[in-house]
């Protein structure tokens, strides 16, 4: 159980830094990971905490997902076409730099000679996740970045080779320089050659799984998991590179999905959204773990002066690799800013530390012994200047990254798809309760960073409550609202505590109330009666009106006499429609009549809202609360099948409004992309469920 609660806590560690990392920014992730690894560390309740991996099973188990990961982030075509930048970046300019290195630690250090190729070997590989945490909100020229990343995937392999040689010389005493190109020869190739055989051999077992309908995710997901980790141990047996192998099997996996992008692509977006998370994970525990250790060192080297020897060694060796590749690019290209950029971008990570890890095996030598502590201590003071020159380095000698569009007007383009997408569900002949469900929906399109401002929202409220409750009012007086109208708008009011106390009369809705009451017991007994009575009465007045309305000539009169002729019918239809019915279904009819005398109110008030330009989020909040309230009184069960098919159409709706707002330059193609990855996103979701 110790095992769990550890992993459990690393985990955590990572959640609460990357949420740290996205509040404060001045600090990148990995530094936040490794800060609250240092936490762990010193509180003595949590420094239980701790994970040590063998160094065999950290190269397993983390180095070789995130490099199977590196390499299907990169298409073959582009490896091929700049395989000689390849080999000079990840071959040449690495011997080069451990050789300058070593001979470095020899002559200022006086350092064994095997010992000094052990810790060059390890500082040379580079980082391309680190290099993310540190440039981000940057912009790094496009060819910089790509010989960054190019040079990252492949130097590990040759920074291992090297430290098998310093294993080698170690234990004999000897080195020889034929030798020693064809045991790197022999390694690098066969295991690009093993990388190659054994992807395919996979990529042929996945494709006749698929061709035999055994489509199971949870089966293939696994099946990606356990890739790198069989192809690094297989090759590592064979006694080639099990790195070089995992890079190229991962290139290979990614020429595999883009050819069968359409015909499983469910599975290669959920593969490739998994593998995202668990590199980031993977990167994050190696970071945490990090931290632990930076404790453990204090807590080894009590010493200051020691410490500050250590501290001066990783120092030299970080100026040395800086001025090697600063030179190596300047003598390329001839211009200093993309020297520099490449010589600051050279940040080392989880590659580095495992390679420290592996030094008690590597050269044959204690895990506790001083020499592994003291390299240990250098490597990791090694990483962290890596990381800390860039981050104050680079802000001032590249720019800010500039988006496409701010967040201002990303959210307002949002707005403006839901209140396309509202107006379109109000026009469909469908169930209300399912406008309702589709309208909150398309509500929730607008995100959760858009906030409507609460004393705006409520005055908006208050006018639009008032506006209707005072046309209800008029309406009673004129005898064309019936009294279920008048109370059910009476019991939405005050169920809403929308509209001021002042704006609801309590005695007209007692009066009211006593009269619907009165009139209801009076119908139990005198129903037939009464009712016909009124109607015939109604019929009466309005024939009168009619024969007098033939008879005036003045144009005024006349349209009085036809407005009390409007509300004499209005009423015969009431009486109609409210007789012999039992109470739940006059309240659904007064629902009806409500929502028909509300619905031109709402409209004219909501134009009017609209040519204001006040902020759409307020105008789509309040189509949606008037949906809402004139919902309340009438739900009615809509199928799941039934609004998951309208919201596909309301989403297809979408789609398409979003490619004429691009075509109309109301919005910018930065954003109409944005705004289009979300919503057939949505739409998957839909199909998928």
């Amino acid at each position: 159980m110790n095992i769990l609660f550890e992993v459990l806590g690393v985990i955590i560690t990572v959640i609460i830094a990357n949420f740290l990392a996205q509040r404060f920014e001045f600090m990148p992730q990995a530094l936040w990971q490794i800060f609250l690894g240092i936490i762990i560390a010193i509180i003595p309740e949590l420094a239980k905490i701790e994970i040590d991996l063998n160094p065999e099973w950290f190269m397993v188990l983390i180095i070789a997902p995130l490099l199977f990961y590196e390499g299907q982030q990169t298409k073959i075509k582009i490896v091929s076409k700049n395989i000689k930048e390849i080999v000079q970046l990840a071959v040449v300019l690495a011997f080069i730099t451990i050789f300058c290195l070593t001979f470095s630690l020899k002559i200022l250090f006086e350092w064994p000679i095997a010992l000094a190729l052990a810790l060059a070997s390890i500082a040379t590989p580079t980082d391309a996740t680190a290099l993310e945490s540190v440039k981000e909100g940057l912009e790094m020229p496009f060819k910089s970045e790509q010989a960054l990343t190019f040079e990252s995937m492949f130097n590990d392999a040759t920074g291992l080779v090297a430290l098998e040689f310093a294993g080698i010389l170690a234990s004999t005493g000897k080195f020889s320089a034929v030798a020693s190109i064809i045991k790197f020869l022999t390694v690098s190739l066969g295991g690009a050659v093993f990388g190659i055989i054994s992807a395919l051999i996979i990529v042929r077992i996945r494709q006749g799984l698929l061709r035999k309908q055994l489509n199971d995710l949870t089966g293939h997901i696994m099946l990606q998991i356990l890739t790198p980790l069989i192809i690094y141990m297989l090759a590592e047996e064979l006694h080639v590179s099990g790195i070089i192998a995992v890079v190229i099997a991962g290139i290979f996996h990614r020429e595999e999905q883009d050819r069968t992008l359409l015909q499983s692509s469910q599975m290669i977006n959920l593969v490739n959204q998994f593998w995202k998370l668990l590199t980031d994970l993977l990167n994050g525990v190696v970071f945490v773990i990090l931290g632990t250790t930076i404790v453990k060192i204090f807590a080894f080297e009590s010493s200051f002066l020691e410490l500050a020897k250590f501290l001066e060694i990783a120092f030299v060796l970080y100026i040395i690799m800086f001025l090697v590749r600063f030179g190596y690019i300047f003598k390329k290209v001839k211009k200093y800013k993309p020297a520099a950029i490449f010589a600051i971008g050279g940040v080392h990570g989880t590659v580095t530390l495992a390679l420290a890890l592996t030094i008690p095996v590597t050269l044959g030598i204690a895990e506790s012994s001083t020499v592994v502590q003291e390299l240990l201590v250098i490597a990791v003071f090694l990483i962290l200047l890596s990381i800390l020159v860039p981050l104050f380095i680079l802000p001032v000698i590249l720019e800010k990254k500039k988006m496409g569009y701010s967040v201002v007007e990303l959210r307002n383009a949002r707005t403006e798809l839901a209140n396309l997408a509202t107006n379109y569900i109000d026009q469909q002949e469908i169930d209300k309760s399912l406008k309702k469900g589709l309208l909150l929906r398309v509500h929730s399109q607008m995100g959760y960073d858009v906030k409507v401002d609460d004393s705006i929202w409520q005055e908006i409220n208050n006018q639009l409550n008032k506006k209707s409750d005072e046309a209800i009012r008029s309406a009673r007086a004129q005898g064309t609202l019936s009294i279920d109208a008048v109370n059910l708008w009476d019991k939405m009011v005050l169920g809403n505590m929308q509209i001021k106390k002042k704006t609801i009369k309590k005695r007209h809705v007692y009066i009211e109330v006593i009269k619907y009451s009165l009139i209801n017991l009076i119908r139990k007994f005198f129903r037939k009666n009464t009712i016909e009575d009124e109607i015939k009465r109604t019929k009466r007045e309005i024939s009168r009106l009619e024969k007098k309305n033939d008879k005036v000539k003045p144009v005024t009169k006349k349209n009085k006499i036809m407005k009390k002729i409007k509300m004499y019918k209005r009423r015969l239809y009431l009486l109609k429609n409210y007789a012999n019915v039992d109470q739940r279904s006059r309240w659904i009819n007064a629902y009806d009549e409500l929502e028909e005398f509300l619905k031109p109110i709402n409209n004219e008030f909501i134009s009017q809202l609209e040519k204001q330009e006040l902020d759409m989020g307020i105008i789509v909040a309040l189509k949606q609360s008037i949906l809402a309230q004139q919902t309340r009184m009438q739900r009615s069960l809509a199928a799941k099948e039934t609004e998951n098919t309208e919201l596909s159409k309301v989403l297809q709706y979408e789609l398409t409004q979003i490619s004429l707002m691009v075509q109309n330059n109301k919005i910018s193609s930065e954003v109409g992309k944005q705004l289009y990855n979300e919503v057939a996103a949505a739409q998957n979701l839909v199909f998928a469920s």
